[in-house]
């Protein structure tokens, strides 16, 4: 027995960008880590390997939502990203919708930083030193400015013109001062934000510990993959209290932590998950700590949190393209 399913409909990547804003992403981040997850809500990640071609997956079935789903990306060769969202209905598990996820990527990543940052960081202004001045460090200053008022921005990317061209989109989308540097150096000392958006070319670290002169919250999200560095083990070692949005993987799965390990530091015992932190279980640490940072390595349930969140919004919007198809579904 056969019955039709509900009419699918195709979320642009224009549309995700028109209906989205980062106060109601970072509040529905906030409020998925706030509920508690089992085990297999948000699985570790998948990735199929062969030569040049790879295939990543990420799946979640966040608490309380309508819609559970995944996020499928990967590149051959020839590189070409490009990221698909498939929202399926939690009740049913008929699918709903497929959203163009290369801009809920950068959504989610930034915002769950600032949904951990809100609760890390003193409600104070702040100076953010970027490393970094590509989309990803462009969508956490964004982020940021959202949560706190910024007395002033500061960036480096070894590319002057790149530099330059941050420094003019962010202040003239904000008004926040933004001072291009030239050294990394020069962005992070005087910050008390500090945001490592980048990696190397050769995957050497960009972020040093005895750079963090003022600092008081870190925030790193370029190492997510064994090969990867972006902080040097002199941060993890200088960092007190490390948040993690997936914290075997964080611990266990990143260039950075593996470095960290293999140079005879310990720091399980100041970990703890963005889960945890949010529901309110780690409040004494988080008091005493005196430069926590936050890692991320991302997880399907931000991707799927707010791909549901665009659906809702494009459906409010008009903005959701019908799709002439239809499944065959069993019952």
């Amino acid at each position: 027995m056969t019955q039709s399913t509900p009419q699918l409909s195709f979320v642009s990547a224009d549309a995700v960008r028109d209906v989205l804003n980062w106060k109601a992403v970072i509040d529905g981040l906030k409020a998925a880590y706030s509920l508690p997850h089992g085990p297999r809500v948000s699985p570790p990640r998948t990735l199929a390997l062969e030569d040049k071609s790879w295939l990543r997956s990420l799946i979640a079935i966040p608490p309380g939502a309508r819609f559970m789903g995944g996020k499928l990306f990967g590149a051959g060769a020839s590189p070409a990203f490009n990221y698909l969202i498939t929202l399926a209905e939690q009740d049913t598990g008929a699918i709903r919708a497929f959203v163009d996820g290369a801009f809920v990527t950068s959504f989610r990543t930034a915002s769950t930083s600032a949904a951990a940052l809100d609760h890390i960081a003193d409600d104070e202004p702040l100076t953010l030193g970027l490393i970094g001045s590509g989309q990803e460090a462009m969508a956490h200053a964004q982020a940021i400015n959202a949560i706190r008022p910024i007395r002033e921005v500061r960036v480096y990317s070894p590319t002057p013109a790149s530099r330059e061209r941050f420094a003019k989109t962010f202040t003239d989308e904000t008004g926040v001062p933004v001072v291009p540097c030239a050294t990394p150096q020069d962005a992070v000392r005087p910050a008390t934000v500090v945001v490592a958006a980048a990696r190397s070319r050769d995957e050497s670290p960009i972020l040093y510990g005895d750079w963090l002169d003022n600092a008081k919250v870190v925030v790193s999200i370029g190492s997510t993959v064994p090969s990867q560095r972006e902080i040097d083990v002199s941060v993890v070692d200088a960092c007190d209290f490390i948040v993690c949005d997936v914290l075997e993987e964080v611990l266990h799965e990143t260039g950075d932590m593996i470095a960290a390990r293999e140079a005879g530091l310990e720091f399980d015992h100041k970990a703890v998950s963005l889960n945890a932190l949010l529901m309110g279980q780690a409040e004494d640490q988080l008091k005493a700590a005196k430069l926590p940072m936050f890692k991320s390595v991302g997880a399907g349930i931000q991707d799927v949190v707010c791909a549901e969140m665009v659906y809702r919004l494009a459906e409010e919007a008009g903005k959701l393209i019908p799709l002439p198809i239809e499944f065959y579904t069993k019952s």
